[in-house]
């Protein structure tokens, strides 16, 4: 005996296109679905991926880069783009803390390094364009206070030289943090008082400092060598004297 033959579809030509019409009408609702409400979330990248800069379309030469200038950014630099980007905010404005978007009130201890993204409170991490910004508008910072004759002196001779970016003053005095930023500038540099005078991420020391760089005709050549433009010193030579 003849095994059985499996045998063809018998369903009705009805129901075959009624099948046929299901399919097409889900296909429809789909492609409406996704114009009006864009991907599912299971079908795109979490929002965590996302963060760190990993897309669809994301080269490896672009998270290179994005590592290779997070990897440059140094806490010096942060801290001069809080003081010149974020000069209405302050470290102590919540009560002794800061408002830090995504973190919360974040309270700074001084004598520890800082997390970052506190100096960015905002919430913009595009560190790349922070250090262009702050090489470009604020390569020289001086961290001052209004009453010290050391300040003035220093800020005095730096004026002298007539400039381009001029320099940019912090008066640590008048901000409710000038205790807290003094401590991490003396953490971060190694120099406890004013001024503390910062030429492109690095101290240059204070008044005394600049003095004996400008009296020995070395001073102008620095900020030039830095990428500042300056007029010339002033022909007169100023005396040393010892901070406190």
């Amino acid at each position: 005996m003849n095994p059985p033959t499996s045998r063809p579809w018998s369903g009705s030509p009805y129901r075959r296109r009624r099948i046929l019409w299901m399919l097409l009408l889900l296909l429809v609702a789909s492609v409406y679905y996704l114009a009006q409400h864009g991907t599912p979330s299971f079908l795109s990248l979490r929002e965590s991926l996302k963060d760190l800069g990993y897309s669809p379309d994301s080269s490896r030469a672009g998270v290179v880069a994005q590592a290779k200038a997070d990897a440059e950014l140094h806490e010096i630099d942060a801290l001069l783009h809080f003081v010149t980007a974020h000069s209405e905010r302050k470290l102590d404005e919540d009560g002794g803390s800061i408002r830090v978007k995504g973190l919360g009130s974040v309270q700074v201890n001084a004598d520890e390094p800082v997390d970052l993204r506190v100096y960015s409170p905002d919430g913009d991490y595009e560190w790349e364009d922070h250090l262009k910004r702050l090489k470009e508008q604020y390569p020289l910072v001086v961290f001052s206070k209004t009453y010290c004759p050391y300040s003035q002196k220093a800020k005095a001779l730096l004026n002298s030289y007539g400039i381009t970016p001029p320099p940019k003053v912090v008066e640590l005095n008048v901000r409710s943090d000038g205790p807290q930023v003094q401590a991490i500038l003396a953490r971060l540099t190694g120099r406890r008082t004013v001024p503390n005078i910062i030429l492109k991420g690095s101290s240059l020391g204070g008044s005394d400092d600049i003095t004996k760089l400008h009296n020995e005709h070395r001073l102008q050549r620095l900020l030039e060598e830095a990428g500042l433009k300056v007029q010339g010193p002033p022909e007169t030579t100023t005396t040393s004297t010892t901070e406190a």
